[in-house]
């Protein structure tokens, strides 16, 4: 009896691991720049553009799964990336690079982003995503300066780009292939971030 025990000790222990990997929360990596890019790409910013720049609205976020099924199995397929994770990550940005607009003065610019698709894969092993963006950097014009009806919204375009990037994460990242799926997306929407930085270091007005 004693050396079935013995032999069923480390199954135990793996499966109480599991267990607590599901339930805990993972320290995800901000998405923002790191500080010699900041360093070196902020002194490029047209001066036309520091702290001139509002943050708008982000939208089409990665939904999580509603059902009991999904919420319960949201291990195996990862968690959702919300709205407010990207929102606050071009805050961050645009703060570093001295562009966000100093409150409560909106700017003459607005900064708006669409999540187009955010996918990840992998259940075994490392997990892989990719993210399409659309960024829109336009005139924040007032309301009574806004034309009625406009489909684009109230001023003219200054920026707008599809931003392609992928993302990945190790198996050693993390025990649940669901964290793993999350941390790939966080991943993909870094690396698109870095190309909405240099893309608006070299904006001119």
């Amino acid at each position: 009896m004693s050396a079935v025990r013995f032999a069923l000790a480390p199954i135990v222990a793996l499966a109480l691991t599991a267990l607590v990997g599901c339930g805990s929360t993972v320290q995800s990596p901000p998405l923002a720049l790191k500080p010699l890019q900041v360093l070196q790409w902020r002194s490029f910013v047209d001066p036309q553009l520091r702290q001139q720049i509002g943050l708008g609205d982000v939208q089409g976020g990665d939904a999580g799964a509603a059902d009991f099924l999904g919420q319960t199995l949201r291990w195996l397929w990862g968690t959702h990336t919300p709205n407010a994770v990207v929102q606050d990550a071009l805050e961050d940005q645009l703060r570093a690079l001295q562009l966000l607009a100093a409150a409560p003065h909106p700017g003459r610019y607005r900064l708006d982003a669409r999540i187009i698709s955010l996918e990840a894969s992998g259940l075994l092993g490392g997990a892989e995503a990719t993210a399409r963006v659309e960024y829109t950097v336009r005139e924040n014009l007032p309301e009574a300066q806004a034309a009625p009806g406009a489909a684009d919204g109230p001023g003219r375009i200054l920026y707008q780009r599809q931003v392609r990037s992928q993302g990945e994460a190790a198996w050693l990242s993390h025990l649940m292939s669901g964290d793993r799926q999350r941390l790939a997306k966080q991943a993909a929407l870094r690396a698109g971030l870095v190309v909405l930085a240099q893309d608006l270091v070299q904006l001119r007005v």
